[in-house]
């Protein structure tokens, strides 16, 4: 890949299909949402926030793995607070990835109750 004009972190290509990146979104709103307890917006992307049971640390790791697969270009963090008091999945990145994640993840701050 040439990158002389930009660099890898500035590709952004899921490898599926459409159909496949729309049943991959419907399947992160079911998963997922039921468990964002908050949204924090960063420099470079946004965080998600947890409970640090082991049913959604399962749920967290498996979208993850999922997500390596077809979308190479984040860069994926996984914070566990102390106490179990909760779990943060990040997605970060480039202004681009960052601007792909507004656009493309089901859950913003504002929605369904999710605060900063």
């Amino acid at each position: 890949m040439d990158t002389s004009n930009g660099s890898d972190q500035d590709v952004i290509a899921c490898l599926l299909s459409e159909r496949e990146q729309a049943q991959r979104a419907e399947a992160a709103r079911q998963d997922l949402l039921p468990g964002v307890l908050a949204v924090e917006e960063l420099p470079d992307g946004y965080g998600y926030r947890f409970p640090a049971d082991e049913v959604w640390i399962a749920k967290v790791m498996a979208v993850v793995a999922a997500e390596r697969q077809c979308c190479p270009f984040f860069t994926f963090e996984i914070v566990f607070e102390p106490h179990e008091r909760g779990l943060w999945l990040r997605f970060r990145g480039s202004e681009a990835i960052k601007t792909f994640i507004q656009d493309n993840f089901p859950l913003k701050i504002g929605e369904a109750g999710v605060s900063r």
